[in-house]
């Protein structure tokens, strides 16, 4: 049998930087996701291949929150921590290009957070695939929430996506979790 060695070292040219948009790199990716849930759509009907899509996206948002409360030095603890961990999120968010957000108001057990631009909106309103960014995007934030500790909740009544001027997200404490 013929057996051929392959070396899967990464070259350094993978760690060269792109000439390329934020928006240009994200239009690339969205369009591929958006081509396979239409393919989905067709071969599943819209109603599945959107419930299939939703609850992978749920399950990857929520899994990714849990990591990243895993890794943290410290445990969340209360809303102090909390609104330690959205502020920072926020740092990363606005730095990296994805986001135009900013906390309005913290209280004890609130802080609002008001998105006003949002790469992934843009992206799947010019590719028509709003429904399809939502899914991937915002539906899941309410089942993330609690990721970060039991007690943490969301309210929003907006978002960008469904074509809003902003998202208006409030995470709250809660007495029970």
């Amino acid at each position: 049998m013929l057996r051929i060695e392959i070396d899967m070292t990464e070259s350094p040219k993978f760690k060269e930087k792109m000439d390329i948009t934020v928006e240009e790199h994200h239009k690339a990716v969205a369009s591929k996701l958006v081509s396979l849930v239409r393919w989905l759509e067709n071969e599943l009907g819209e109603e599945r291949a959107h419930q299939v899509f939703s609850d992978w996206a749920e399950k990857e948002s929520v899994e990714s929150v849990r990591e990243l409360i895993e890794k943290l030095e410290e445990p969340i603890e209360d809303f102090e921590d909390v609104k330690i961990l959205l502020r920072e999120w926020i740092r990363d968010i606005n730095e990296n290009n994805l986001e135009d957000v900013s906390i309005t108001e913290e209280t004890a057990t609130s802080s609002t957070c008001m998105v006003d631009a949002c790469i992934h909106a843009k992206v799947f309103r010019d590719l028509d695939a709003e429904d399809i960014g939502y899914l991937l995007y915002c539906k899941h934030d309410f089942a993330a929430a609690p990721a970060i500790h039991p007690k943490v909740a969301l309210k929003r009544t907006k978002t960008r996506m469904e074509g809003d001027e902003v998202c208006d997200f409030v995470y709250y404490w809660t007495e029970s979790p």
